[in-house]
């Protein structure tokens, strides 16, 4: 794999472990953030627990190679994070929100989309 995939994993798990886990913890900006584009409490949690395990998924197959169990886990992993920040990204424009409200999001997700397309290429 290549060192950019491996430094992006890393980047990856940290920046999904802290949002998955202010998520979780329904912190007053969380319960803002979910309020404001229409999800209740305990789905905004869910949201958060799959942050977390998708960022824990990069780490955890972040040395793997190949078609093993680990790297297949990594890879769906980041397909998984791209996509559920395009989502986010979706429900913050449907709402009218301003570029700095969903450029978290966008910039996460592209950041998983290079992650898996550097993993794919090694």
């Amino acid at each position: 794999m290549s060192a950019v995939a491996s430094i992006l994993s890393i980047i990856l798990f940290l920046a999904f472990a802290t949002s998955g886990l202010q998520k979780v913890r329904f912190n007053p900006m969380a319960s803002q953030t979910a309020g404001h584009l229409g999800f209740s409490k305990s789905a905004y949690q869910r949201i958060g627990v799959l942050e977390i395990a998708g960022g824990l998924a990069l780490l955890i197959g972040l040395s793997a190679t190949g078609s093993s169990f680990l790297a297949v886990l990594n890879e769906a992993a980041a397909a998984g994070l791209t996509i559920t920040m395009l989502l986010a990204v979706f429900f913050h424009l449907r709402k009218g929100d301003k570029a700095k409200l969903f450029t978290p999001a966008l910039v996460l997700g592209l950041l998983a989309l290079l992650e898996l397309i550097f993993r794919l290429a090694a």
